[in-house]
């Protein structure tokens, strides 16, 4: 009998083993033949869109100069003009005081390249395939989006601003962080940018190392604390060298995204800590922008917008709304948004209206005289309107949605004042000091963000017709992703 079960025994062990090596042979399979394909049909219609633009020259003729910053990681209240008091932000507040503050903006997505995707082509994130955050090769997160045959790149056929504004006759220059994709054909170079100098990917991933074009120009290690400087010197040259030819400028920085780093001259200045040290630093740079404006003599003709890419992470305050980096709640979500053009946007307006990222690619679009592509749904809006640069239409009949997405699933919705969240998973507190965060299901819930904009209050039971309202608009969103996941229209 004994026998017997050895016998059994042995030969479960034997059939665990096949299986596990099998199922090791499998996902070693998947990530070997992981390749990531472009749709030819939808890149030859952009093609001819561009070509389109390119040839228009009456209609390409005007519009801006454009500016568009982007922080990595930086709260809504890690700014004066925001409410921050520990970390001094001068140029930033100046820059509000002569523009627009927009108090319920939105990232595009809870973090990094999901944010950058939806800002640079006007389209959530989940259109990409790129609702995640982009890893860098070599590394095991990197492998896990192999295994599961995720998008590592922004697909060739999006267009983003940088593709319009280019065939539009715009000088483009992208200083900073990319991290839509490390080869081809998803280098900035492909997607609209005559000239880079930065980092393909966060300064956490990999082994980052400082490119110009296509070519390293400083290997890993780099030096970290001269990035912020060294950005904005090659910037101001940009501006310079273009001031008399109509530019856009795509400043996205690394930080305040981990690991820390301040040059030397702004180290042990803040009350904030280093975190405080970073982003007085990267005012600066701020304030180099508008002065390197100024001094070309294109201050009057050129529009600088300034966000974040999302919520804090680590470090950073949300401004006293719940939740941080990769949650739908608005502390992941909402950002600062500060958009300024001397004698075209009046100076010190406050704006309370829900605005998103990807509003800023039809917005440049129209400023810049140019036709959004026509083969795909854009779903974001312009805010020429709102920021009284053009007339009002009177067309905006009621509030426009802003959708959540998170890891290409809607998970929550904001109309008007009330923002509700089908049930998710949220981190879950234990005092056992768990070595993984434990998560739970919790929801649906109903916010009323007017009275409550830290969503600490469930309201649903107030309100059941707004819920039935909302959970319907994710419900419709959930059937349209199923239907058209690329937002692809018909020709």
């Amino acid at each position: 009998m004994l026998a017997r079960v050895v016998k059994v025994a042995g030969w479960l062990g034997i059939a665990t083993a096949g299986l596990v090596l099998v199922g090791l042979a499998v996902l070693a399979a998947r990530i070997v033949l992981h390749r990531q394909t472009d749709d030819a049909e939808r890149l030859e219609s952009k093609r001819a869109y561009l070509d389109g633009i390119r040839k228009d020259a009456e209609r390409t003729g005007s519009g801006p100069n454009l500016v568009l910053i982007v922080f990595d990681d930086l709260g809504y209240g890690d700014i004066g003009v925001y409410g921050s008091r520990a970390i001094r932000t001068p140029r930033l507040d100046a820059v509000a005081a002569t523009g627009a503050t927009f108090r319920h903006a939105y990232s595009a997505s809870p973090y990094c390249s999901g944010a950058r995707a939806g800002l640079l082509t006007g389209r959530y994130a989940v259109r990409s395939g790129l609702d995640h955050v982009v890893q860098a090769p070599g590394t095991w997160q990197d492998l896990l989006l192999r295994v599961g045959w995720r998008n590592r790149r922004l697909p060739a056929e999006e267009i983003t601003l940088g593709d319009v504004l280019r065939a539009a006759g715009y000088a483009t220059g992208l200083f900073g962080k990319w991290h839509l994709g490390d080869e081809s054909p998803s280098l900035p170079g492909d997607l609209g940018f005559d000239s880079f100098y930065g980092l393909l990917h966060s300064n956490d991933q990999g082994q980052p190392a400082l490119l110009e074009g296509r070519t390293v120009v400083e290997p890993h290690p780099i030096d970290q604390t001269t990035l912020t400087r060294r950005y904005t010197d090659r910037a101001v040259a940009f501006i310079e060298r273009h001031r008399e030819r109509r530019f856009f400028v795509y400043l996205p920085h690394t930080f305040p995204h981990v690991p820390l780093h301040a040059s030397a001259g702004a180290h042990k200045r803040s009350a904030a800590g280093l975190y405080g040290d970073v982003v007085e630093e990267l005012d600066a740079s701020v304030g180099r922008i508008v002065d390197a404006l100024a001094h070309a003599g294109v201050a009057g003709d050129t529009l600088l917008v300034v966000t974040s890419d999302n919520g804090p992470w680590f470090q950073g305050s949300p401004g006293g709304v719940r939740g941080r980096k990769f949650d739908v709640f608005e502390g992941g979500m909402r950002v600062p948004l500060i958009a300024a053009w001397p004698g075209r946007v009046a100076p010190g307006q406050v704006i309370d209206e829900p605005v998103i990222a990807i509003d800023l690619f039809p917005t440049l679009l129209e400023l810049a005289g140019l036709p959004p592509p026509p083969d795909r749904v854009i779903e974001g809006r312009s805010l020429a309107e709102l920021l009284g640069i053009t007339p009002e239409r009177g067309d905006q009949t009621h509030p426009t949605a802003i959708l959540f997405h998170q890891l290409g699933v809607p998970r929550a919705v904001r109309v008007g004042r009330f923002k509700y969240h089908d049930p998710h998973r949220v981190p879950f507190g234990n005092p056992m000091d768990w070595p993984w965060a434990p998560t739970s299901r919790r929801g649906p819930y109903l916010f009323d963000l007017a009275a409550d904009p830290d969503e600490s209050y469930d309201v649903s039971e107030r309100h059941p017709e707004v819920v039935e309202d909302l959970r319907a608009i994710l419900e419709q969103r959930r059937r349209e992703l199923a239907e058209n996941p690329r937002g692809w229209r018909q020709r």
